[in-house]
């Protein structure tokens, strides 16, 4: 598919985003209209791409204030805990926001949702923990485009609350 074809998904999925966005979401460096509220609050600890011998296809926040996991954006919630296709991530949340775009929350140690259920940005999904491959206790967030993980950090606010 086409980088347009692929921005012009993001900008029509970016105007449904708009109706459930959060004010404290409103951010549009990404130039799509996607809003995307911090999914925890703490510090990133590993950002998106390369990192040394490994690509990373999501963001790290550790340092954790609190343990809850928040929805990033409005969606339905399509796998939960330990499922296939996802080794190594542990305990997941895996959110449909529509057009194609999926987030991912990871590494979790409780689940706070079920399949099917509509969740609307900042509602809690479950707890971050150390589920799977990890070495501490943090949340791996990731955005996918019809299975494709991209940076998200465009997509957020500048700093986490």
């Amino acid at each position: 598919m086409s980088d347009v074809g692929r921005g012009l998904r993001l900008v029509a999925a970016g105007a449904a985003a708009l109706v459930c966005a959060a004010p404290a979401a409103a951010h549009t460096d990404g130039g799509w209209g996607l809003y995307l509220r911090w999914p925890a609050t703490g510090t990133v600890t590993r950002g998106f791409g390369p990192d040394g011998s490994e690509w990373h296809p999501g963001i790290d926040v550790g340092s954790l204030s609190s343990l809850d996991v928040t929805a990033a954006a409005s969606g339905v919630v399509e796998v939960i805990g330990y499922a296939p296709h996802y080794e190594g991530y542990g305990a997941v949340v895996l959110v449909d926001m529509g057009h194609g775009l999926e987030a991912l929350y990871a590494h979790l140690s409780v689940v706070g949702v079920k399949v099917g259920d509509v969740v609307v940005t900042g509602q809690k999904l479950g707890l971050a923990g150390c589920t799977g491959w990890c070495t501490g206790t943090h949340l791996h967030f990731e955005v996918r485009d019809r299975g494709v993980a991209f940076d998200p950090a465009p997509l957020l606010p500048a700093t986490i609350p």
